[in-house]
């Protein structure tokens, strides 16, 4: 294989994993933000202090993380393999 078509064919399977990221990150996300509030709903029966906010906030970013993550490890599997 030359070298133009290594390059194209390791752009395409980086895009590709890219986009699935992207993919992924619509479905965690909100995934989190909901599964964030409905604990606050839980653990803070009162709502004072911005309690429910921040929890919900974490689960929004749990789900954020979860989705980079696969992400990041799905590129370095991809790049392991070009080589």
């Amino acid at each position: 294989m030359s070298t133009s078509q290594q390059s194209s064919s390791s752009t395409d399977v980086i895009s590709n994993i890219l986009k699935q990221g992207s993919e992924r990150g619509l479905l965690y996300i909100p995934a989190g933000f909901v599964i964030g509030g409905l604990a606050s709903i839980v653990l803070a029966r009162g709502g004072a202090g911005g309690a429910r906010k921040a929890i919900t906030m974490f689960g929004t970013g749990v789900g954020t993380g979860m989705a980079w993550t696969r992400c990041s490890i799905d590129i370095e599997e991809a790049v392991k393999g070009m080589k």
